[in-house]
């Protein structure tokens, strides 16, 4: 595939950026036009199916351009250095039967492109066009309209053109600079809303994360101000701020694994001032997380608090990606990847070899658990041998390109390689270990099961013993409590025959508290207390279990799960630490703490896994990318086009949008750059022109 022209461009299929295809799938028979609106005769631009796999920013095998080849490639640069978007170019015949808004959403799938990527593909000879933006693209409606009818007026002057004469560079061009006019605040305007106690103009144009780029690149302060929030509507302000939550926190997740690298490497001393920066900007982003659970919970909020809140998680999450950002410098200064590239890529090498001999041992532990246990209990790590074994390739594969870059005295992409080779590592490494911990888990939770029935049924006791007093209490809640109880020890003796035992313990220890909770005016208090101390210990080992392995699930298939698995997740382990603080004055109500966040566990569990299974569907079906870099969050392009990828990343000058250490999956922090998150699928438009 030839490379990329001009800029920096991120090479198919990992394909980011705002994709214009001009033309075709396989041409199959004549134009689907009449033959008085037939167009110019153009040279053969052959057929380019929706596979992703474009040539670069221009596409243009048969040669439709001309000499305006050099002119679009202008016009594409010039949306890359004034926009926070990206602009690609393809000219093919026909769309092979499609329509233009179906082929040029199912190229843009294909291609893997994200949210501030935009594909506009036109069939010279069909006279059809696709405009397929992200769904959560940061333009509006009108600023897509207005692309739209730029690029349907010019490819209908460029049809009707005497024959030869058609200017089909006019087209992309005008394509691009009305993106560009647009994404510069060409459509604005609105009512006065308030937001934080200031009332500003509501309505606007492009997104938040957009305005931070933009805002950034031309040298301004990067913090985004309460009127620049209420330009956006109250349901744009949520999509900018799910948006934000999702890929800050995958920026705190590779700044973490990064940072890893670089204590092993330098030691604890020397790294401590960005433990100490990252350890801040978590706290801000669970402070984030937790306005978000306020927003997501059943009670309703008034207008002006929601906007608030969105106002406030918006801001922190400014804050935490500002302070990952001011370490780039000192931190790419500590690692001296540039220097260090063929020692780094060497021994990432050997240490892919080391942990592909560990794939097969993790699949026939899973084999062995399959034996033993449902596979309920084993779904959040059955695929890991498989995405664990796409790494590895996928690692070494980056290598090579890596090691090829050297031998052109090209140490830049080099250094993105070597950085997206390591994170592709750390990732399968989590993999594998999570089912080593799975099987520790399960071969533990036999004798739990034994101490949870012989615990409860002391309380099934306890509540036959009483029966007299709460009886003459008229308290209704020990019954059913004693009858689910019942049900919980008839499941766990299931469990034990080849059940799922950590669902029988779970269902166990919540049937127990519950019984307790109903119990406890006919019990002593001290008795209680004690009672919900020890109940509280197993809660408190099996939730935190529970949330490590979800942890490792959303960071190693972050680029699917989207802001609710993680804001329930974040909950979890908010209350985990309220469980933590109250155990040793108030266990009881230390233990309703860890039994909340049990239930907020399971709740990011099993969002996280519908996240993961609904963009598996979306890529296709499968494939080996699906359990591979792409899914963990690691896109080498993104690090090319940052800032150099080390802590923070920088602000992202070319294309693609969100934060760099996020699904970019750069260096230390990524506050901004890299590709953003993508979790509304394509939203395409098209017709005839």
């Amino acid at each position: 595939m030839p490379p990329f022209s001009s800029t920096p461009r991120v090479p198919a299929p990992l394909a980011l950026g705002a994709v214009v295809l001009l033309g075709t799938a396989l041409a199959v028979g004549p134009a689907l036009v009449p033959d008085d609106v037939a167009p110019a005769i153009l040279p053969a631009a052959h057929a380019v199916p929706p596979t992703g796999d474009l040539d670069g920013d221009i596409t243009d095998p048969g040669g439709v351009l001309g000499d305006r080849t050099a002119d679009v490639q202008a016009a594409l640069d010039r949306v890359v250095d004034e926009t926070d978007l990206q602009l690609f170019v393809v000219f093919v015949d026909a769309f092979d039967g499609l329509d233009g808004r179906t082929w040029a959403d199912q190229t843009a799938t294909a291609a893997r492109m994200g949210r501030n990527d935009l594909l506009l593909a036109i069939a010279v000879e069909e006279r059809l066009f696709g405009l397929s933006p992200d769904a959560n693209v940061p333009l509006s409606s009108g600023d897509l309209d207005a692309i739209e009818n730029a690029a349907r007026d010019a490819a209908r002057t460029a049809a009707n053109a005497p024959e030869g004469e058609g200017d089909w560079g006019a087209v992309a061009i005008d394509a691009a600079d009305t993106l560009v006019a647009r994404a510069a605040g060409g459509g604005g305007g609105g009512a006065a809303l308030a937001i934080g106690g200031a009332v500003v103009a509501a309505g606007g144009v492009g997104g938040w994360l957009w305005w931070r780029g933009r805002r950034k690149a031309a040298g301004q302060a990067a913090s985004t101000s309460p009127d620049e929030l209420a330009a956006l509507s109250t349901d744009e302000l949520d999509k900018r701020a799910s948006t934000a939550l999702v890929e800050i926190d995958d920026a705190l997740r590779t700044s973490e694994q990064e940072l890893g690298f670089a204590q092993a490497e330098f030691g604890l001393e020397a790294t401590a001032e960005f433990q100490q920066v990252l350890t801040k900007a978590k706290q801000d982003v669970q402070e984030a997380f937790v306005l978000r659970q306020h927003l997501d919970d059943e009670t309703p909020d008034p207008e002006a608090q929601k906007r608030a809140w969105l106002g406030q998680i918006i801001t922190l999450v400014d804050g935490a990606a500002d302070a990952l950002d001011a370490q780039t410098a000192s931190f790419d200064d500590l690692r001296k990847l540039a220097e260090r590239a063929p020692q780094v890529l060497q021994e990432t090498l050997q240490r892919a070899d080391e942990i592909s001999s560990r794939v097969a041992v993790s699949r026939q532990a899973l084999d062995t658990l399959a034996a033993t246990y449902p596979a309920t209990a084993l779904a959040s790590v059955s695929s890991n041998p498989d995405q664990a074994e796409a790494l590895v390739a996928q690692a070494r594969e980056a290598v090579a390109q890596g090691q090829a870059a050297l031998e052109k005295k090209d140490r830049n992409p080099a250094v993105a390689h070597a950085r997206g080779a390591q994170n592709a590592l750390g990732q399968a490494v989590r993999l594998l270990d999570a089912v080593d911990n799975a099987g520790k888990e399960l071969a533990e939770s036999g004798p739990k099961i034994d101490q949870g029935i012989a615990s409860i049924t002391a309380d099934i006791a306890d509540a036959q013993r009483l029966a007299p007093v709460i009886a003459a209490a008229g308290d209704g809640s020990v019954a059913p409590a004693t009858a689910e109880a019942q049900a919980a020890v008839a499941q766990a003796q299931a469990a034990k025959l080849g059940g799922d035992p950590l669902a029988a313990l779970a269902r166990l220890t919540s049937a127990e508290a519950a019984l307790d909770l109903a119990l406890a005016p006919a019990r002593e208090k001290a008795e209680a207390d004690a009672r919900a101390a020890a109940l509280l210990r197993d809660t408190l080992g099996r939730v935190e279990s529970q949330v490590r392995a979800i942890d490792d699930f959303i960071s190693t298939r972050r680029q699917a799960v989207g802001p609710d698995a993680r804001t329930r997740l974040a909950e979890a382990v908010r209350l985990l630490g309220e469980a933590r603080g109250l155990a040793s004055t108030d266990p009881s109500a230390a233990l309703r703490k860890a039994q909340e966040a049990e239930k907020y566990a399971s709740s990011a569990a099993r969002m996280a896994q519908q996240d993961v299974s609904g963009w598996g569907q979306q890529q296709g079906g499968g494939g080996p990318n699906i359990g591979g870099m792409i899914l963990g969050g690691i896109l080498i392009d993104s690090m090319l086009r940052g800032s150099g990828g080390g802590i923070g990343g920088g602000a992202r000058p070319r294309g693609g949008g969100g934060y760099g250490g996020g699904y970019g999956g750069g260096g230390f922090g990524g506050g901004r750059g890299g590709g953003g998150f993508s979790g509304g699928g394509r939203a395409g438009r098209g017709g005839r022109f």
